[in-house]
């Protein structure tokens, strides 16, 4: 067996894979709620020759596929929940299935499957003899609320050799583009209640602690690394307008090219919401919600993905196919195409290049040298074990993630062939992983050097170590 009957046998089980993504898409489920969308995949992970392990006593729907035994142990990440509110019919124009339901607008029906279907393939070379060592297939619910860290704190990812992964996108190149390290934390203030209108000056609002932490946020940005973010919203800011809110909340998230620039930055804002607790007499907490490190690429994993890029079946579009690209295609403007593949690291002359068309049917590699503002919880994994992913058109050009049209994209036959390509790249670099150790030494290498020494430490780790120095000084 060769790589080329790798694909072949992928191929084969082109219907299965797309049924069960279809099935996925038509019952979308939330992250921490995918009950019905990892129960699926485990049936069918089982069904076509996989050992399932279950894992939710560390998180709720998690598992892990494994086949093969020994040395190399090649990780493929798969995620399956939706978003909330971005329900729709495989339709051109806006027309939700569930009015106000969840969606796959991220495509995640297409992710897990494709991830899955590639480890199959690796699974198939094991199993006749051409390949030796082990392919994991890690079902990992909760992406969009940053689920893999509490599967990494609890050394669910240790012993992997290599990571490969990919998501849905408008082209099919590498994700060569590093990541946003990310935390997000809740601040409460307490004050005491009182009239507003006859004794204001009894009371101690925690809205205005809430109110002048935001202000203070807004004068911190000017301070800040530039590629630094820092979001927040309100969650309680009182319960009538003619009564000192006695408690008030925020949710606030803080964002850096590298986590190690995260930590100081949420010290600066802890000082902020302590000084706006000074100013109004009112009592500060804080807890951590969640948090994830910063993608780090893998550039050796990555030229082997583009690689196979080249090498694996290219999607047979339809003329239906592309008539539905276009039509969806249409409802952005060119401008707005444009303005999305620059945030991806596409080079200007490209960018306006492909913004033209409706349907990526062309190979590239941007984003090198590249972050991208968003977060994504694969950093984690990529800070324990080399990792690279890829995108595949399974949208049209300029259609973002997290919207309708990414959601009927997702459901379609566009979607779905490109979710078979997705899964036959990885593959394909998979196998080049295994059959060369050069390869991998060389990845490895690379992994080590860019980590310089470092140990991953889960994000609410180190958060509680920033806590006891601040109770320590």
């Amino acid at each position: 067996m060769d790589k080329r009957q790798v694909f072949e046998a992928i191929g084969r089980e082109a219907d299965r894979f797309a049924a069960h993504a279809k099935a996925l898409w038509d019952s979308p489920e939330l992250s921490f709620m995918e009950k019905e969308s990892s129960a699926a995949q485990k049936k069918l992970c089982r069904e076509l020759g996989f050992r399932v392990g279950e894992l939710d006593g560390i998180q709720a729907y998690a598992f892990v596929a494994e086949y093969g035994k020994g040395s190399p142990v090649i990780g493929i990440l798969g995620e399956f929940d939706a978003l909330p509110g971005l329900s729709q019919k495989i339709a051109t124009m806006r027309d939700p299935a569930v009015p106000g339901g969840p969606g796959h607008g991220c495509g995640h029906n297409l992710l897990g499957t494709a991830s899955l279907g590639a480890a199959y393939g690796i699974m198939k070379a094991i199993e006749a003899g051409a390949l030796a060592g082990t392919i994991r297939y890690f079902g990992c619910p909760a992406e969009e609320q940053l689920g893999k860290p509490v599967l990494a704190k609890a050394g669910v990812f240790d012993g992997l050799d290599a990571v490969l992964c990919w998501h849905p996108a408008d082209l099919n190149t590498v994700a060569a583009y590093g990541t946003n390290a990310s935390v997000q934390l809740e601040f409460r203030f307490r004050g005491k209640p009182a009239h507003a209108a006859q004794v204001p000056h009894m009371g101690r609002s925690a809205l205005d602690a809430v109110t002048l932490t935001n202000v203070g946020i807004e004068f911190l940005r000017e301070h800040m690394p530039s590629g630094a973010r820092i979001h927040y919203i309100v969650n309680s800011g009182g319960e009538r307008a003619n009564i000192v809110p006695e408690f008030a909340s925020g949710t606030y998230q803080i964002r850096s090219p590298k986590m190690r620039e995260v930590v100081p930055l949420i010290g600066r804002v802890l000082d902020v919401a302590r000084g706006a607790a000074i100013m109004t007499g009112t009592s500060f907490e804080y807890s951590f919600l969640h948090g994830c490190y910063d993608v780090c690429p893998n550039g050796v994993i990555s030229d082997l993905l583009h690689d196979n890029l080249g090498q694996a079946p290219f999607p047979a579009y339809t003329d239906e196919d592309r008539a539905f690209a276009k039509a969806l295609c249409d409802t952005t403007t060119e401008d707005q195409r444009r303005e999305t593949l620059l945030m991806l690291g596409v080079d200007a002359a490209s960018a306006s290049s492909l913004a033209k068309i409706s349907l990526h049917e062309g190979v590239g590699y941007w984003g090198r040298q590249w972050v991208i503002p968003a977060s994504t919880d694969v950093g984690d994994v990529s800070h324990i074990a080399p990792t690279a992913q890829i995108n595949t058109a399974t949208w049209p050009m300029g259609v973002g993630s997290h919207t309708w049209q990414a959601t009927a994209a997702s459901g379609s036959g566009m979607g779905m062939k490109a979710m078979l390509y997705a899964a036959q790249v990885m593959a394909g670099a998979a196998w080049d992983l295994i059959a060369d150790p050069s390869a991998l030494a060389a990845a490895k290498k690379e992994f080590a050097e860019s980590m310089g020494g470092e140990v991953y430490t889960s994000a609410d780790e180190l958060i509680e170590r920033l806590m006891d120095r601040e109770k320590g000084a």
